[in-house]
């Protein structure tokens, strides 16, 4: 009796050294998650100039200022001006674009990426100025409405339906799709405030920012007598 216990001792040791390399397998570092993407894309804005207008009209600098907006907030690259070469109001949009460039960078955007460009509307009486960047669009994960038994998984892997929901919602937030790609570049360093900094560190001064009684983080002011 002793022995035949012995014996099922040896044997259900050796199983459990068996399962043990199955338990403590690394995953792939290849996950395979439900992931939220960036994919570029051609902004497109068409505006048609009337030869009889002397200046852009209130509804052509409502769609500039809306151009402006996109741009700042989603742009990429150079954002181009084309203006219709061979059509009857050439020599107007020629004149509109000088407009528009210099309300453009009214509205903060770099001269530097405001680019000019032509296309052929030859036969065309009124051609349209185009304006157009590169955006980005965030595309979500397709998930699943099932899940599979999350009790058998014997490669170690996780369920695929796990993230999908917080990949569909960082998705659906992200105020510009191209974070999803690569991270932003760092704005320049303030060198006026670090020499102040500096130059107070030095003198051994307080080297925190003044503060007014309305910063207080106070409630109130009563006592408790």
């Amino acid at each position: 009796m002793v022995a035949k216990r012995k014996t099922f001792a040896a044997l259900a040791g050796r199983a459990a050294a068996a399962l043990l390399p199955a338990c403590a397998a690394t995953p792939s570092p290849d996950l395979d998650m439900p992931q939220a993407r960036a994919v570029a894309e051609t902004f497109q804005s068409s505006m048609r100039i009337d030869p009889r207008d002397n200046s852009l009209t209130w509804a052509q600098l409502d769609q500039l200022a809306a151009i402006a907006a996109e741009y700042k907030a989603r742009g990429h690259g150079p954002l181009v001006i084309s203006y219709p070469q061979g059509a009857g109001n050439q020599d107007a949009a020629i004149g509109a674009i000088a407009e528009a460039r210099t309300f453009l960078y009214e509205q903060g955007i770099d001269w530097r990426m405001i680019a000019g460009g032509a296309y052929d509307a030859r036969g065309d009486r009124q051609g349209e100025v185009v304006f157009s960047f590169r955006r980005y669009v965030a595309v979500a994960p397709d998930c699943g409405r099932t899940w599979d038994n999350l009790a058998v998984e014997v490669n170690n892997r996780h369920h695929s339906n796990f993230g999908c929901a917080m990949a569909a919602n960082l998705a659906a937030m992200v105020a510009d799709p191209r974070d999803l790609v690569a991270p932003r570049t760092m704005d320049a360093p303030d060198t006026g405030r670090r020499q102040t900094v500096l130059d107070r560190y030095r003198a051994g001064e307080s080297t925190a920012s003044a503060r007014s009684e309305h910063e207080s983080g106070a409630v109130s002011n009563v006592s408790n007598e």
